[in-house]
């Protein structure tokens, strides 16, 4: 599923994404409002006045291959050869090893005309999963806080490789049962307690929230990452709520959640599917709760807008964030 990336009428660049092949080179493609040459640079930041001019593409094709890079990440940097600003990109999923969820939440564009800053803030699967190669990889990212959303069992089994400031969000309250899939569970039944996780993690966890989109606001605590253990529900409700408190569009928002499906799948889950199949859960239930199904998000999303009246609301409220801190976020993370 491809991703809204980059996409802003204002600029003459529109639309910049970045990919590896798999084979050491950076796939990069872009949009024009008007047909016309450009000059793609690189840069080890994400400034685009750090970077270095590597090719130039005449008019007529959207699309080029970058080879003979060095080695670790590279932002790329697109304009016009006529002029006018650089759009700047990169991939968004950094191919680690043993990671396999770890995501730049940076390019976004929002409804103010700014974009979610790059290499500031990452989402991220389990990172006790990191291979020696992946930990260097992730020392280069210059990351200064993690936040675990995992609980406190999950963390004592698969400790981190750094010490985290530990967020245990939770969908349930205290004495509540928890929610279950049943025996006789359709591909639907798990998408609803989906749904419903999302929801209860919205009123259960609400000051869990605000205390992460606080520390977000601390510039001596960027870049940062937050985490659970696929980086799917926790840390996608997380994400969503983040990038919705920053401006970014409904459906940009719901489509960097759906990119999980596309990164990590029941393949990279296999533990947990055969705990779920054990159990008696079909198959077909148990893959879809695996999944990342976008009305589910939606709905949650739509939950915030009905009861609190939208982000904003949600966050000086049951989040109980202050209202600088709540203005800060934008202040600090997008340009």
């Amino acid at each position: 599923m491809a991703s809204r990336l980059c996409f802003d009428m204002s600029d003459r660049v529109t639309y910049l994404e970045a990919e590896g092949d798999g084979e050491g080179c950076l796939v990069v493609r872009w949009h024009l409002e008007e047909p016309g040459a450009v000059d793609i640079s690189t840069g080890l930041t994400p400034l685009s006045e750090d970077h270095t001019p590597v090719l130039r593409v005449e008019a007529g094709t959207e699309v080029a291959r970058l080879s003979g890079l060095s080695p670790g990440r590279h932002y790329v940097s697109v304009a016009r050869c006529s002029g006018g600003a650089a759009l700047v990109g990169a991939e968004r999923r950094l191919p680690f090893e043993g990671v396999r969820n770890f995501r730049d939440l940076g390019g976004y564009p929002t409804v103010e005309g700014t974009r979610v800053r790059w290499g500031t803030v990452y989402r991220s699967d389990g990172l006790h999963q990191m291979t020696q190669a992946d930990l260097l990889a992730f020392k280069m990212t210059g990351v200064r806080v993690v936040y675990d959303l995992r609980g406190t069992a999950e963390r004592s089994e698969h400790p981190g490789p750094v010490e985290p400031i530990a967020i245990e969000l939770v969908s349930s309250a205290p004495g509540e049962d928890r929610l279950a899939l049943g025996s006789g569970a359709t591909r639907l039944d798990a998408e609803r307690l989906l749904r419903d996780v999302y929801v209860g993690m919205l009123v259960n966890s609400a000051p869990l929230f605000g205390q992460l989109f606080s520390g977000l606001t601390i510039p001596e605590h960027l870049p940062a990452v937050f985490h659970c253990a696929g980086g799917k529900d926790r840390t996608g409700m997380a994400a969503v709520l983040l990038l919705s408190a920053l401006g970014v569009a409904r459906e940009v928002v719901l489509d960097d959640y759906q990119l999980t499906q596309r990164w990590r799948t029941v393949a990279d889950e296999p533990e947990l599917f055969h705990i779920l199949v054990g159990s008696g859960v079909p198959e077909e239930a148990a893959t879809a709760f695996l999944g990342a199904p976008r009305w589910a998000m939606a709905d949650a999303l739509k939950a915030v807008d009905d009861v609190c009246g939208g982000i904003a609301a949600y966050l000086r409220g049951p989040a109980g964030m202050g209202g600088r801190s709540v203005a800060a976020l934008p202040s600090l993370l997008t340009a």
